[in-house]
């Protein structure tokens, strides 16, 4: 049966943009757009649950019900109080509304007056109400309004999914899964080399490597999403989904170099190695308790990608201690292999004297960051 044409937005990390722009053209996506932090597209209802399970750069997916432009408080209204409401809720189903942006057209209500909009039409139709603003909503309604634009949408995720499902340890520094990943695409690795990373924290870096070079569903561990719990939601079409990424997956032996970390930090070490146990993948990755000045690199292709520490600049000697040990592992210790440095310093190729070959500006939060091919 032919499936209706679905507008979806995905929205992730600036400077990730196209990165999950491809992945979604890899995915059959039509009218891939990309705006900041942002990602517009259309397809079936197959690609929206195909989306939210394999894409590695999303943070949340968005089903698009209507986009309107609106002149008066009275004409934004409207639109709500005409929508059949039925068609995504019912008495039993709680909901949320989330907003964001402004309008100096409307009020600072807009959440609570929608709410209540949405409480009206069923309580005219069964003297009944849905439950809403609960911590954990069956169904979460976003309005993004700009101006005199909105976009009516739901949240096909649920939790945003940088929350893979693996992850039982964490460093209090550490980036998250879809970040991570979008480090790993904006590299331009594939597969093809080895691939270290000697800086190795919980691990998330090499976890989401392995998964991207066995083409492991992103969201493999992950148990639910926000679709799960919509009228429509078609279990049937979701396990065809699944069962034909899981078939996709590559067999041991089709991925023949090595995934390696590194890490100084015992407890650390300990992180990586439960959260890669908790992927199932402690058998494709090893990790090691091991000063990286004193690797011994791979003799074969190699990618090496180190996250550095946080730079203060006004803390001198820190610094200097930091671009000195990165300028050890570059220039010795991985100087046959190609490194990539990503790091919140500015001035980093100039501290560690070598002119990069790439460059890619990615914001994570506030935290304005370069990844450099050296």
């Amino acid at each position: 049966m032919l499936q209706e044409s679905i507008k979806m937005k995905a929205k992730t990390y600036e400077g990730l943009e196209d990165v999950l722009g491809r992945e979604l053209m890899r995915m059959g996506a039509e009218d891939v757009d990309t705006d900041v932090c942002t990602v517009t597209f259309t397809g079936d209802k197959y690609l929206l649950y195909q989306a939210n399970y394999e894409l590695r750069t999303a943070l949340k997916i968005y089903k698009e019900l209507s986009r309107f432009e609106f002149a008066s408080s009275d004409e934004f209204y409207a639109q709500f109080k005409e929508y059949r409401w039925s068609k995504i809720l019912n008495i039993y189903k709680s909901f949320r509304i989330e907003v964001s942006g402004k309008s100096e057209l409307l009020p600072d209500t807009v959440k609570s007056d929608v709410t209540k909009i949405i409480c009206d039409y069923f309580n005219e139709k069964s003297h009944k109400m849905p439950p809403h603003d609960t911590s954990n909503p069956a169904v979460v309604i976003v309005l993004e309004i700009d101006g005199q634009n909105c976009t009516f949408m739901l949240d096909a995720s649920g939790p945003s999914l940088a929350h893979r499902g693996y992850k039982v340890s964490g460093g209090s520094n550490g980036y998250d899964e879809v970040y991570s990943a979008g480090l790993i695409q904006l590299a331009g690795w594939k597969g093809n080399t080895n691939f270290i990373d000697p800086m190795c924290g919980a691990g998330t870096l090499l976890i989401e490597a392995t998964m991207l070079a066995y083409n492991i569903p992103a969201q493999i561990c992950r148990e639910s999403f926000g679709f799960f719990t919509w009228r429509d939601f078609d279990e049937s079409l979701w396990h065809e989904v699944k069962n034909s990424a899981r078939l996709a997956v590559k067999h041991n032996g089709e991925f023949a170099y090595k995934l390696l970390g590194y890490e100084t930090d015992d407890s650390m070490l300990k992180a990586a190695t439960q959260n890669i146990k908790k992927a199932v993948l402690d058998k494709y990755i090893d990790v090691e308790l091991m000063d990286p000045t004193q690797v011994e690199a791979p003799e074969n292709e190699t990618t090496v990608m180190i996250l550095a520490p946080k730079i203060d600049v006004f803390n001198v000697e820190k610094t200097k201690n930091t671009v000195d040990f990165l300028s050890k592992l570059a220039k010795r210790t991985f100087k046959n292999a190609k490194v990539w440095i990503h790091t919140n310093y500015d001035d980093m190729p100039k501290a560690i004297g070598i002119q990069p070959r790439k460059e890619a500006e990615i914001k994570y939060g506030n935290e304005n960051n370069k990844l450099s091919s050296y």
